[in-house]
């Protein structure tokens, strides 16, 4: 049975099969849970692991952490989860057992927009790294880390979902040939409306709110993503394509990059 990790625990990588989880005590209660995501502050997470022995692990370890957590090994009984309960943050390793992690975040994505994806990776690899943003990871984690970075990075995406940042925006707001709806994330023209991401919606809120100016990459990165680092930069730049791509249609409208700035709205005869 195990007991709640000393203070050497949080030095302790959890590389695979052994995170330090020593002792003998009884393991921590479960906070009792609902259906419907969190229970009082209490967050719920939904953790994909093919691994059944480490992934017990890391749901006693985040238990210990004061989440309540449920495992799975493969992605269609996940995904049977994610009918029957909302989850406030789903953590997703590279190879679960069934779809592909890719394909599974897509299948939650396509019925749920909101809730962040923390995607755990053996190595850090450039290429996978973009595969599981484009599939619409939020966040990406390498083994081995400790109980301390899974904590806190969980927690960062709950704060990062939470509503009312700053730099409000009107409900709608028009540009170019656009009307975009922010809190039901619909970019819409005369011809055609797009429903975007939650991520593409929270970039271009801020690119919206002050069109033609500049609008510095630190600043988006820390408001939608949190933290200001390489590999958030390179989740940013996917989104950013993404939205240049929804705003083709007219051609007085674009996403302009100012070299080592930032990126501004531009619309002509604004």
């Amino acid at each position: 049975m195990a007991k709640p990790p000393s203070s050497s625990t949080d030095k302790t990588k959890i590389a695979g099969k052994h995170p330090d989880i020593p002792g003998n005590n009884p393991k921590p209660t479960k906070a009792a849970g609902t259906e419907s995501g969190q229970t009082g502050n209490t967050p719920r997470v939904l953790l994909l692991e093919p691994d059944p022995e480490y992934g017990q692990q890391l749901k006693e370890t985040l238990e210990l952490k004061h989440y309540i957590v449920d495992l799975e090994s493969i992605s269609e009984s996940a995904l049977k989860r994610c009918e029957t309960k909302k989850y406030d943050v789903i953590v997703c390793d590279r190879n679960p057992v069934g779809l592909s992690a890719e394909d599974f975040i897509k299948q939650v994505r396509s019925k749920n927009e909101r809730t962040p994806f923390l995607y755990l990776a053996q190595t850090r690899d450039d290429h996978e790294m973009v595969m599981a943003y484009c599939a619409g990871a939020d966040d990406y984690l390498v083994k081995p880390f400790t109980s301390t970075e899974l904590s806190l990075r969980i927690h960062a995406l709950l704060k990062r979902s939470k509503p009312g940042k700053s730099g409000a925006l009107p409900s709608m707001v028009s540009f170019g040939l656009y009307t975009f709806d922010y809190p039901n994330r619909l970019l819409c023209s005369p011809s055609y409306q797009v429903q975007l991401t939650k991520k593409e919606a929270e970039v271009l809120r801020l690119l919206a709110a002050t069109p033609n100016q500049v609008v510095k990459r630190e600043k988006v990165l820390i408001e939608v993503w949190g933290e200001n680092d390489y590999f958030m930069g390179r989740s940013m730049d996917v989104y950013i394509a993404r939205l240049r791509k929804k705003l083709a249609a007219d051609h007085n409208v674009a996403i302009v990059n100012i070299h080592r700035m930032g990126f501004k709205l531009e619309v002509n005869g604004h």
